[in-house]
């Protein structure tokens, strides 16, 4: 086992003077200036370094996901048979399986899959770390696990001009954003040439802090309650039947209510939507206001807006509101679940 560990460090610091070497051949080449050019390879005079790039290539190609067939950077799943699912892609399998209410399958094995029968392969996302890749900007070669600290820095990376917030609109690499600052028009243009892209950045800001102080006036409320709600999925009896959401009956203020939920979008749609509302159980009047925000333990964040509604007699439900996330495409991941969690803040006016 000794052997085999000395073998190991000694192939892996190899990889790494490597990585320096082509870093620094690629500072020195007079093409660097062509970042972009995906097709281009590094020559090398040592067969040894060859072999290495030649087996982090092939080690990529297998190491792909089977949806989108990339090098995920994030969790990585596996189907019973050990076919990879990035996480982004395995939710949405899930997701579409909800929606077209069938039972999800890997599309390579197609073999059942589920929450459960799946789990994470920590041995090949700590493997694709290691991997020598390319940075997008740069084209310099590097260990994945390097790529995120040096996008940050690279001097290639795409940059907004100085003036942006003024209204030049220029974006081009780090490196060249100096000069351009320096040469830039926006510097110079008298203020009634500015002043409506400032309003228009105030206004955005204004919307902003209006949400923010509906959010605290509502919390301020003297009889405001909430409920961790819970909600289950059900079809409707059309001839094609909907994806519907539904919770339980909880009682607040001296009624019962439940909340109902519909998704707009279906498996061919990447943006998806999720819209609840607010049903009265029983005939009355009152005026509430009501907010969906996360559970305690939802990993899912939710973007808290105030909305309010009349109840009466004759109008027991709410209009449908669309919930927005923090990550739109986290929407998948509440879907693949069994049933979808939240929390309601209700107040009665």
């Amino acid at each position: 086992m000794s052997g085999s560990s000395e073998r190991w460090s000694r192939e892996r610091q190899y990889s790494r003077d490597l990585e320096e070497n082509l870093r620094h051949s690629r500072d020195s080449s007079p093409d660097r200036e062509t970042p972009r050019n995906k097709t281009k390879r590094i020559k090398v005079g040592n067969d040894r370094e060859t072999q290495i790039l030649q087996f982090h290539e092939k080690v990529s190609e297998i190491l792909i996901c089977t949806v989108c067939l990339a090098n995920p950077n994030t969790e990585i799943y596996q189907c019973h048979y050990g076919h990879l699912m990035c996480i982004g892609c395995f939710y949405r399998l899930l997701a579409d399986a909800r929606i077209k209410d069938e039972q999800a399958r890997c599309p390579k094995c197609r073999v059942d899959m589920s929450r459960n029968s799946c789990v994470r392969n920590l041995a090949v996302e700590l493997l694709l770390t290691e991997l020598l890749s390319d940075c997008i900007y740069c084209n310099a070669t590097m260990s994945r696990n390097r790529l995120e600290s040096h996008a940050k820095e690279c001097k290639a990376r795409p940059v907004n001009c100085t003036y942006s917030k003024v209204g030049c609109n220029w974006q081009g690499p780090s490196h060249s954003s100096h000069q351009h600052s320096d040469e830039c028009d926006f510097q110079h243009r008298p203020a009634r040439d500015i002043i409506s892209h400032i309003n228009k950045n105030d206004r955005k800001h204004d919307d902003q802090i209006g949400k923010f102080r509906s959010v605290t006036s509502f919390m301020s409320h003297a009889k405001l309650f909430f409920t961790d709600i819970v909600l289950s999925p059900h079809r409707t009896d059309d001839f094609i039947p909907q994806l519907f959401y539904e919770s339980s009956k909880f009682s607040l203020f001296g009624h019962y209510w439940l909340v109902r939920g519909r998704v707009q979008g279906d498996e061919h749609n990447f943006q998806r939507t999720l819209s609840l509302k607010v049903v009265l159980k029983g005939k009355s009047s009152m005026d509430v206001e009501f907010c969906f925000t996360r559970d305690a333990y939802s990993s899912v964040d939710i973007i808290p807006e105030v909305s309010r509604h009349s109840y009466t007699a004759e109008d027991s439900e709410s209009d449908y509101m669309e919930i927005k996330l923090v990550q739109p495409l986290d929407l998948n991941n509440l879907l693949a679940e069994k049933s979808i969690k939240c929390r309601l803040y209700m107040a009665q006016l």
